[in-house]
C-alpha cells in the first residue's frame, strides 16, 4: 500500500512519534488472508474444540485463571481464612416473568424422580402363573364361545323341522322374516345406544354434533365456540340488569301510586271533617235555642191582685153607615 507521503519522499510521523511506514508493514504481517483453493466446510469441527462450562473446572491456559493466579488465588476458599466458595456461582437460565419460587415449583414437577408416567403393557413384568391364568381365561371363553353356536344351531334346525312339520312350506319364509326382524331390532339397539354414546360429545351451544373425542376437545378450544359463549354470557348479563331495571321501575310506579291514594284519602278525610263541623254546630245553636234560659226564668211577670175599672173592650165599633153603604 502506498500513500502520497511515500511519494513525497518524506517519510510522515504520527501524533505518537512513530513512523507511518512502520505501522503500515505491521498492519500487513498481521492481516489474515485465506488461500485461493480454501473451500469452507459445511459443518464446524468439535474435535478439538473445548466447549466452556460451569461443571468443568478451569485450564491453567484460561485467561481468567492465569488472572487469579496473579492476584495470589491458590485454588482454595476465598476469603480472608479461605472459607468461601472455590467454584463459580452458577447462572442458570431464568424467566424474568416467573413469580417468587415458580421456577423450584417447576423444576420440581418436571424432575425425572417425581415424573412417574403410567406404565406400559409391554413394560409390566408377567410372571408364569398370570401366562398360565390368562391362557386358561381365553381357552374357557373360547369353549363356551363354540359351545353356545353349537347349542344355537341345535336349535335352529329343530325349530325348522318342526316348523316344517306344522305349517309346511311356509315356514321358511317366517323364519326369515323373523330374522329380518331381529337384526333390524339389533340394529336400531346399536343405534341408539350409539346416539347415547354420542351425547357426551355434544356442543348444545353450537348445536354441533362430533363423533370423535379430540374433535369435540378442539372444537371447546376454537374461537367460534368461545365467541358463542361470551355472547351468550353478555346476552345473560343484559337481560338480568334489564329485569333488576324492570323490577325498580315498577316498585317506584307502585310507590307513586300508593302516595296518591294517601293523598286522596287524607283530602277525602279533611272534607268529611269540614262537612260535621257546620252540621255541629247548627245543631248546637238549635239546642241552645229550645234550652230555657235562666235570665228570664227568673224574671218572671208580677201578678197584681186588686180591684180596678174595667178595661175597655178590644172589639172594633163598626159604625152603621158601614151597614148602610152596604146595602
Amino acid at each position: 500500500m502506498e500513500r502520497r507521503d511515500r511519494g513525497g519522499g518524506s517519510s510522515s510521523r504520527n501524533p505518537h512519534g512513530a513512523p507511518v511506514e512502520e505501522e503500515e508493514e505491521l498492519e500487513d504481517d498481521f492481516e489474515f488472508r485465506l488461500p485461493m483453493s480454501h473451500r469452507p466446510t459445511e459443518n464446524l469441527e468439535t474435535e478439538g474444540l473445548e466447549q466452556a462450562s460451569v461443571d468443568t473446572q478451569l485450564t491453567s491456559s484460561n485467561v481468567g485463571f492465569r488472572l487469579l493466579q496473579k492476584m495470589g488465588w491458590k485454588g482454595k476458599g476465598l476469603g480472608k481464612n479461605e472459607q468461601g466458595i472455590t467454584e463459580p456461582i452458577k447462572a442458570g437460565i431464568r424467566d424474568a416473568k416467573l413469580g417468587v419460587g415458580k421456577q423450584e415449583q417447576d423444576d420440581f414437577f418436571t424432575s425425572e424422580d417425581n415424573v412417574q408416567r403410567r406404565k406400559l403393557n409391554i413394560e409390566l413384568e408377567e410372571t408364569e402363573e398370570h401366562i398360565k391364568k390368562r391362557e386358561l381365561l381365553a381357552l374357557h371363553i373360547d369353549i363356551c364361545i363354540l359351545f353356545m353356536q353349537e347349542l344355537l344351531a341345535s336349535a335352529l334346525m329343530i325349530l325348522e323341522h318342526f316348523g316344517h312339520f306344522l305349517f309346511g312350506g311356509s315356514f321358511s319364509c317366517l323364519v326369515q322374516i323373523m330374522t329380518i326382524q331381529v337384526i333390524a331390532e339389533r340394529e336400531q339397539k346399536i343405534r341408539s345406544e350409539v346416539k347415547e354414546i354420542q351425547k357426551v360429545f355434544f356442543c348444545s351451544l353450537c348445536n354441533k354434533q362430533y363423533k370423535l373425542a379430540h374433535e369435540f376437545e378442539s372444537h371447546l378450544s376454537s374461537y367460534d365456540h368461545n365467541h358463542r359463549k361470551r355472547f351468550k354470557e353478555m346476552k345473560e348479563m343484559q337481560s338480568s340488569s334489564s329485569r333488576d331495571d324492570r323490577q325498580k321501575r315498577e316498585q317506584q310506579r307502585e310507590e307513586k301510586e300508593l302516595a296518591k291514594f294517601a293523598q286522596l284519602a287524607d283530602a277525602h278525610r279533611k272534607q268529611q271533617q269540614q262537612k260535621q263541623e257546620p252540621s255541629e254546630s247548627s245543631s248546637e245553636r238549635i239546642t241552645m235555642k229550645n234550652l230555657p234560659n235562666p235570665s228570664n226564668q227568673d224574671q218572671r211577670k208580677t201578678l197584681k191582685f186588686g180591684f180596678s175599672k174595667m178595661a175597655p173592650s178590644k172589639v172594633p165599633h163598626i159604625s152603621t153607615t158601614y151597614f148602610v153603604k152596604l146595602i
